[in-house]
């Protein structure tokens, strides 16, 4: 009986410890959480200037009206609606080979696409203006 409550005892004790230094380690892990990744500098994405150019033209576009998609296109001189989107002119740099064209816009939020001309990099801007390259 002895040995029996001794060995409880020491069982009971050694899962609590086992707890306590389990929570322990769990919230000391949310502090040194693995190292956070920078977003990159506007000045290191050679697109950027065309990305924020394509946000601005989005925004401009849903100033006055709420739409689903609007779509940049260089073949158009001013706004106009075409097939039930808002179509805005917008062209692009020689440091873009493509800019996303048809934008989806969903409670507000929106992202723009666009691939850099010098290396292929896909990198994309959300309406807040956050760039950030795309993997894929």
């Amino acid at each position: 009986m002895k040995t029996n409550k001794i060995l409880t005892t020491g069982l009971g004790l050694l899962f609590a410890l086992t707890g306590a230094l389990g929570v322990t380690a769990c919230s000391a892990g949310d502090d040194a959480a693995a190292p956070a990744v920078s977003a990159p500098a506007a000045s290191e994405v050679d697109v950027a200037e065309d990305l924020e150019n394509a946000r601005q033209t989005v925004l401009e576009a849903l100033k006055d009206d709420d739409w689903n998609q609007v779509m940049l296109a260089s073949d158009v001189e001013a706004p106009t609606v075409k097939y039930g989107l808002l179509v805005m002119p917008y062209t692009f740099s020689e440091k873009t080979s493509r800019v996303q064209g048809t934008i989806e816009i969903k409670d507000g939020k929106f992202t723009i696409e666009a691939d850099s001309a010098a290396d292929d990099k896909t990198w994309q801007i959300d309406q807040d203006g956050e760039i950030s390259e795309v993997s894929e």
